[in-house]
């Protein structure tokens, strides 16, 4: 019942005009900026942290304020796909570096696409489904069953599949085997155990290892993919080439130092375009060496 209510609810705003829609998400996301007090603080806090002293606090507002402009967006961006199928998605989606796509596929390993929270991801995926390959996207799964289901139809639109991040290893294994093409968001905070620190705007972050360590295992090819608003409605989808493996006769090593290079991409394309960013996350909320959690008597 839950579940229908979400729905219908998401197909009404759907039905509001797209250029009407996108104005009205981003009005509502100036609003967020400056209702929802603690997520401001973050944002804020969050850029002083990544860009330091290069802007000042007049610019941070700026950034801050577009970064929720763009979540608005992306939420009305995400109820249309309810309704506008591949052929109208086509007509305000490009795709850039499609050759660095067709070699990593080629090689026949299967592949990683590497991305973070970054622009209208959730549109991006859906466009990749559509136009290129449909994709398993490796998800945390909400706490709210009916949300949850809600947001998986939408991802699946397009023939994508969404394998959760909990224990799964072996089935993530058994994808590339098939020579699947597997989307990772990798810029969320994680607990110590499941992850390593590794700079993040040269601010060690807790940052998942699993890709690492699958990569470190199979070799399969990373390329990073991004998608970035150029206005009035339209995107552009870039596949970039895919990351080398970096060798140092360590595997310890390797998994750190490649996991900080997986960093390294998520924060250029975020310095580049600061606007696009989900600012609002505590990306450096997990510290280093933090006393061993115990249980009262």
């Amino acid at each position: 019942m839950v579940y229908r209510i979400l729905y219908s609810l998401l197909y009404l705003l759907s039905l509001i005009p797209r250029p009407l829609g996108i104005r009205l998400g981003e009005f509502l996301g100036t609003a967020g900026f400056w209702l929802i007090k603690r997520r401001r603080t973050i944002a804020l806090e969050n850029l002083r942290v990544a860009l330091g002293e290069a802007i000042g606090e007049k610019e941070r507002t700026a950034f801050a304020k577009k970064s929720f402009q763009s979540m608005g967006r992306h939420f009305f961006e995400v109820s249309y796909l309810i309704r506008k199928k591949k052929k109208k998605l086509g007509s305000y989606i490009h795709f850039e570096g499609l050759e660095n796509l067709k070699r990593a596929r080629e090689q026949g390993q299967g592949v990683f696409l590497l991305t973070g929270h970054f622009g209208c991801w959730e549109l991006m995926a859906v466009s990749v489904g559509y136009f290129q390959t449909p994709i398993w996207v490796v998800t945390k799964p909400l706490d709210f069953i009916p949300a949850e289901k809600l947001i998986q139809k939408i991802r699946g639109i397009s023939g994508n599949r969404c394998v959760s991040k909990e224990k799964s290893m072996r089935h993530l294994l058994r994808l590339l085997r098939e020579k699947a093409t597997i989307g990772i968001l990798l810029d969320q905070n994680i607990d110590w155990y499941d992850g390593v620190f590794v700079p993040f705007f040269g601010k060690r972050a807790c940052t998942n290892k699993g890709l690492a360590l699958l990569v470190h295992k199979t070799r399969a090819p990373v390329v990073p993919i991004f998608i970035v608003y150029l206005g009035k409605g339209r995107y552009r989808i870039e596949f970039q080439p895919a990351l080398p493996w970096l060798v140092f006769g360590d595997r310890t090593t390797e998994i750190e130092e490649n996991t900080a290079q997986y960093n390294l991409v998520i924060e250029a394309m975020a310095r580049k375009y600061p606007d696009h960013y989900f600012w609002v996350h505590q990306r450096w909320k997990t510290r280093p060496y933090q006393p061993w959690p115990r249980r009262q008597a």
